[in-house]
């Protein structure tokens, strides 16, 4: 699977120096993007690279109904998931943008339910919020935006790209609104 970039696309990710990469705990090999200082609603967190891919990986961002965006080494990459994310995607300008006031220290999220219809490697969510957001006790498996319910779609629909909400509207429109897959 080799990558391509225009050469008039950004070929590095470029990142806010309010944020930075740091071990999420001494004791793990973990990482995570931790903010510095604090920052205000909408601002520009990250804005991925143009390096671009046709196949889903466990490292890569889908960015429409045939690109990814490359798992580059970057900051980027260390992203993590949260089902109450403090960012989220803007798919447009591939630029990640606070949703709230983040506070010195906290760790950078956004929900990868909104940008994968199919997750290339399900997991076991592990940031805390399933409880409090779901209704559902323990972590939930995170699969893709598809294996949602009709209600958790519709919640996340204004965070997704364009193609999973036209996706999404096609699959409702021939088989109706119970069905996700």
């Amino acid at each position: 699977m080799d990558a391509v970039m225009s050469p008039s696309l950004r070929a590095r990710t470029w990142a806010n120096p309010k944020i930075e990469l740091r071990q999420r705990c001494l004791l793990s090999a973990d990482f995570g993007v931790i903010v510095r200082e604090a920052i205000t609603p909408g601002s520009v967190l990250m804005a991925l690279a143009h390096v671009f891919v046709d196949r889903p990986g466990r490292h890569t961002i889908q960015i429409d109904a045939r690109r990814h965006q490359a798992g580059t080494g970057e900051i980027d990459d260390y992203l993590n998931h949260s089902c109450d994310p403090n960012s989220a995607l803007d798919f447009t300008r591939l630029e990640l943008v606070s949703l709230r006031k983040i506070t010195p220290g906290e760790e950078l999220s956004f929900n990868y339910l909104t940008s994968e219809w199919d997750m290339a490697a399900p997991f076991a969510c592990q940031c805390g919020a399933c409880d409090r957001l779901g209704g559902r006790p323990g972590p939930r498996l995170i699969r893709g935006f598809r294996h949602l319910s009709p209600g958790e779609q519709d919640l996340l629909a204004p965070l997704a790209p364009p193609h999973l909400r036209l996706r999404l509207a096609e699959l409702r429109a021939t088989h109706g609104r119970g069905l996700t897959g």
